[in-house]
């Protein structure tokens, strides 16, 4: 099974207004996190994806080419004062398999759209990462 276990894995997306997830590779093991708006309630558990789980994943991983992301995906210019926060979805991701890896993160705008919510893209990587761990939610 070893071929299949990642060589590092870091993924978070959410935003303070909102329910937020973490998940990342840790002395063979795979943890999983989430929190509710504000990170509150905080809780975690330790997954074991099976064999079959983790090559669907790096297939997807594949298919969507996320080998190819960019390092920083940035909102679009801003058009109100500078002072004014902008409370959008925040995302990062650290992967490494074999001899390919991956750092790419973003604010609110993702790979192939400058809308993280129309991002195809990243809503397969949020889909296999759900997967990946049970089902859980994750984005």
């Amino acid at each position: 099974m070893d071929d299949v276990r990642p060589r590092a894995l870091e993924v978070y997306v959410g935003n303070f207004g909102g329910s937020s997830y973490g998940l990342w590779w840790e002395r063979g093991r795979l943890i999983y996190e989430s929190f509710l708006s504000g990170y509150e309630d905080r809780r975690q558990v330790v997954v074991s994806p099976s064999e079959a789980q983790w090559r669907r994943f790096w297939q997807t991983m594949d298919r969507i080419d996320v080998w190819g992301w960019g390092s920083r995906y940035e909102p679009a210019e801003r058009f109100e004062p500078v002072e004014q926060v902008r409370d959008g979805t925040h995302w990062s991701l650290t992967l490494s398999r074999a001899d390919r890896s991956v750092q790419s993160s973003g604010d609110s705008h993702g790979p192939g759209s400058a809308d993280l919510d129309d991002s195809g893209l990243f809503a397969e990587f949020t889909e296999a990462v759900s997967r990946l761990v049970g089902g859980r939610p994750f984005g």
